[in-house]
């Protein structure tokens, strides 16, 4: 299996952090059968660090919502044309887009088109809305990989070959969360409450949600004057809209801002509110109580609304198909209903129980050894072997 001679050329296109972070996993299980690969695209510094010759800069592609898509279309209609137009010469073995739907389907369905093998990683959030999109989907791919054990059933019905790959971050994160360790390496206090709190990862939902955030924080520190407030900054960027927000709402308060090391705040606070995403997932595998918040563009939500299939939007209730974790959506996110959730959430032992309860369920079902699992699948349906 492991072929020295064989030198595959290996197309991977991520469209944020959690995506650059799934790539950087699947780089390293197909390295470990073709160490000799080669992998081009668009990733960040994770798949890069993994030897992704990058074309184009991650960033272009992460914006969120339909409508602030609108907004960025000519530039990344652009990208999309001189990307297609490379892969085409260039005609590597396989093709992965990794999560970026409505931009990665459209370019496996031109490669596909033109004969070349290509994989979508990631499920599109089908089960959540817009199932009738696996039509289109089946003439754009040769296989799904799957991040959700209930995902593969509706794959299946569509006839699309379709792999449950578990969730990487299911084998990122520590068995056994050491808050005090985590503390001491963020330089937080060891006796006193810390909540986390994470406003998202792309720039339109911190500049949506940020604000809100440090205004509840400002009304949980009435309640109690000797908690602490972390915030992960995902970017440069990120970290000086947070510090206007600081300035604005928060500036007598104890808000530390860290770098990055989202997974070390989670690990070093009691609880938190979070952002819906990627992160409420990291959020339940490492053990924490939470509060999940989003708030979209008003034409994003209004046309999600009509297109919704879930009831939930946060993965810690979709996957235990029940109410586990509070949703503040849209109009609901406001400081004076998120402090009094977050209260509640501290007070109420038995929902901080039936949360933690729901989340090692989760974390057993998630942890496979995704590298492998999805080298594999590529292999196969790259028809490598």
């Amino acid at each position: 299996m492991n072929d020295h001679q064989f030198q595959p050329t290996f197309a991977l296109v991520a469209g944020e952090s959690s995506g650059d972070l799934l790539g950087a996993d699947l780089i390293r299980g197909l390295k470990a059968r073709y160490p000799d690969a080669r992998f081009v695209g668009i990733g960040g510094p994770n798949m890069q660090q993994e030897g992704l010759e990058s074309w184009f800069a991650m960033e272009t592609l992460s914006v969120m919502g339909l409508f602030e898509v609108l907004k960025h279309l000519p530039k990344l209609l652009r990208l999309r044309k001189h990307l297609i137009q490379k892969l085409l010469e260039l005609k590597p073995d396989a093709f992965i887009g990794i999560d970026a739907p409505d931009f990665n389907f459209y370019v496996e369905r031109q490669l596909k088109q033109a004969g070349l093998k290509t994989i979508h990683y990631v499920g599109p959030s089908v089960w959540a809305w817009r199932e009738k999109r696996l039509h289109n989907i089946k003439k754009s791919v040769d296989g799904v990989l799957v991040l959700f054990p209930f995902e593969p059933e509706i794959y299946e019905r569509y006839q699309i070959p379709v792999k449950f790959v578990g969730h990487p971050l299911a084998n990122q994160v520590p068995n056994e969360p050491n808050a005090v360790q985590a503390r001491q390496t963020l330089g937080l206090s060891l006796d006193v409450p810390v909540t986390a709190l994470l406003p998202g990862s792309r720039m339109s939902e911190i500049d949506r949600m940020v604000d809100i955030y440090i205004q509840a924080a400002k009304k949980l520190a009435l309640i109690h004057p000797t908690m602490q407030f972390v915030i992960p900054c995902v970017h440069q960027r990120a970290r000086e809209r947070i510090e206007v927000s600081v300035k604005l709402y928060g500036s007598k308060l104890p808000i530390k801002l860290v770098d990055q090391q989202a997974q070390t705040v989670m690990e070093a606070c009691d609880q938190m509110i979070v952002t819906s995403g990627t992160a409420t997932l990291q959020a339940a595998l490492m053990m924490r109580p939470m509060l999940i918040a989003i708030k979209v563009h008003p034409i994003s939500y209004w046309i999600m609304k009509r297109l919704a299939i879930s009831k939930w939007i946060g993965l810690p209730n979709i996957l235990a198909q029940q109410d586990v974790v509070v949703e503040l959506i849209q109009h609901d996110v406001t400081p004076d209903k998120l402090a009094l959730e977050l209260g509640r959430l501290m007070l109420d032992k038995s929902r901080r129980e039936t949360q933690l309860k729901a989340f090692r369920v989760q974390r057993t079902a998630l942890k496979q050894d995704s590298a492998s699992l999805a080298a594999q699948a590529v292999v196969d349906w790259a028809e490598l072997n």
